[in-house]
């Protein structure tokens, strides 16, 4: 048993100031403690002051998925389900079904009930079954359960992630035992070992902290899953580039063009090489902004009564082409199976990030196409019997040569 450490009562008095200041409890809080006492279940819950925190950090990445390993009563399940977003959702593995019921009590009784889903069953069984189902990937990971399986649990949950997910591994520094080598004890050395996969794993930055509280001294590692190795023939990538190379060299056959020509009016597609080339660039301005999402404005279309010449959207063009390139970026960071909200036409629909990029770097093809069929009507010697190549393949063996 470990002795009791001198600096316990300013510890827990720093932990009620805390609690007082930032984590005030509520009666639902309050039951779900009381009850795990009556039951006489292990002490090994998140402090209050713990229990805020993890609300805090699902509200800071707007998680809309969570997944928890270790429900015991239900206490830092509720603090987890209050950080939830809008219309999220919260997955919590527990072995026992006694614990369940307990928890499912004090959850329904804190008014989280309905997002929450109680598994019960072996954590590592139902992480197994949860990713042979093919659910959607977890925004927050929350670990609390027996150090022996921490390197399991860390596996699984990288399986279970997209990049941007955050893992969070409660009891981790194990009071400092975390240091001691070749003990021999499963907790030590589980411990250990999810630390030396944590350090070796390519798509892994982690940081770990060091507390005293309440809970006397112990810590936690915060994890966060990054991008997963992207090939030189990424296919978004080959997308991205692809489209806004394409639109360059229709803006660039234009350059020697009359102002007449330019603007010469067409029964096709937007009607002039001007207008559909304005609406081209002027869409994968919009989309990245609209990929990016809230507090990022929709930026005023560009399209209207403004003329530009080609040099002026090639101009525009660079700049839509970096910004895009960036949200798409961000997009895999959030996922690209993640879902969101986008308002066209005063009507909003729901897509995935992943579709919206498809359709942004797809979307120029067939107003390119359109501007070819302008040029040649134009009969213009040296563009319209020499427009550039605008096929894929084709551009990249250009590029290779």
């Amino acid at each position: 048993m470990n002795p009791i450490n001198p600096q316990q009562p300013t510890w827990d008095a720093v932990d009620r100031a805390l609690e007082q200041w930032l984590a005030p409890q509520d009666e639902a809080l309050r039951a779900a403690m009381a009850s795990a006492d009556h039951e006489g279940l292990p002490r090994i819950a998140v402090s209050p002051a713990q229990g805020r925190l993890l609300e805090v950090l699902a509200l800071a990445i707007g998680a809309r998925r969570i997944l928890e390993i270790g429900t015991l009563a239900g206490f830092s399940t509720i603090w987890l389900a209050r950080g939830l977003a809008p219309g999220g959702s919260l997955v919590t593995l527990e072995l026992d079904p006694e614990r369940a019921r307990l928890a499912r009590t004090n959850i329904d009784r804190a008014g989280c009930g309905e997002p929450v889903e109680i598994v019960v069953g072996p954590a590592t069984q139902s992480l197994e079954a949860l990713g042979a189902t093919g659910v959607p990937p977890f925004d927050l990971v929350f670990i609390d359960a027996d150090r022996e399986n921490c390197l399991a649990y860390l596996e699984h949950s990288i399986a279970l992630s997209r990049p941007g997910t955050l893992i969070i591994v409660d009891n981790a520094m194990h009071r400092g035992r975390l240091i001691e080598q070749g003990t021999g004890e499963p907790s030590v050395e589980g411990v250990r070992s999810m630390m030396d996969a944590i350090r070796r794993h390519p798509r892994l930055k982690a940081a770990g902290i060091q507390t005293v509280g309440a809970k006397g001294y112990d810590g936690m590692v915060l994890v966060l899953v990054g991008d997963a190795p992207r090939a030189a023939g990424d296919p978004l990538d080959i997308l991205l580039r692809h489209d806004a190379w394409a639109t360059r060299e229709v803006l660039r056959a234009c350059s020697g063009l009359t102002d007449e020509q330019w603007h010469r009016r067409f029964e096709i597609g937007p009607g002039s090489l001007h207008d559909a080339l304005t609406h081209a660039v002027g869409a994968m301005l919009r989309w990245a902004d609209r990929i990016d999402g809230p507090p990022t404005e929709l930026r005023p279309s560009i399209e209207g009564i403004a003329r530009r010449t080609p040099a002026e959207l090639l101009a525009l063009l660079d700049a839509a082409e970096s910004g895009l390139s960036a949200s798409a970026d961000r997009a895999r960071a959030r996922g690209l199976g993640t879902e969101f909200d986008v308002t066209l036409a005063g009507k909003t629909h729901r897509f995935t990030l992943g579709a919206t990029l498809v359709h942004v770097t797809t979307h120029g093809i067939h107003h390119r196409a359109q501007c070819l069929n302008m040029l040649r009507h134009l009969s213009v010697p040296g563009i319209s019997d020499r427009l550039p190549e605008i096929d894929p393949l084709d551009w990249q063996q250009q590029a290779e040569a």
